[in-house]
């Protein structure tokens, strides 16, 4: 298609897509438009905002902007992209603007839970996706692991 103009990375929605797949782009963009409103909240610490509002406007300006894309970009995650977006959290924390810290791995992971745990009600889109659910209870912690078998001639139907 001579029309078309093929290029190497293209931004849709805010996330950077590169040909490769690679998260670099995006997690340099996303980090980059973090940077002003934390100087935001610094500034209003030095005014004097209580701790509590500081969080308020964290959670709202920049852990939203770091969830926006995480789920459907964590598996092209490299562990320096990942070591990067847990920088911010320490940051934020040693200059007073939150009270509390994140882990990349940890919103994964809760995203993970809270998804598997919808797909299995019987109205979820993906639930015709499951064939069998195995829950199982792992030491003192109680933490429920789950293991999806998925219905392969379904899969091999959607790509057929």
């Amino acid at each position: 298609m001579p029309d078309i103009e093929r290029v190497t990375q293209a931004t849709l929605l805010g996330i950077d897509i590169t040909s490769s797949l690679s998260t670099a782009a995006y997690v340099n963009r996303m980090l980059l438009q973090i940077n002003q409103p934390l100087y935001l909240l610094s500034q209003l610490k030095s005014q004097g905002m209580a701790v509590q509002a500081l969080h308020q406007l964290f959670a709202g300006l920049i852990m939203s902007k770091i969830t926006y894309a995480l789920p459907a970009s964590a598996g092209q995650l490299t562990v320096d992209d990942r070591n990067r977006i847990n920088a911010i959290s320490r940051k934020t924390l040693r200059r007073g603007v939150t009270h509390t810290v994140f882990d990349t791995k940890e919103i994964i992971d809760n995203f993970d839970r809270k998804l598997f745990s919808k797909i299995t009600h019987s109205g979820h889109c993906l639930h015709h996706l499951l064939l069998n659910t195995v829950l199982t209870v792992l030491g003192k912690e109680n933490i429920i692991t789950s293991c999806l078998m998925l219905n392969s001639r379904c899969i091999k139907n959607c790509y057929q």
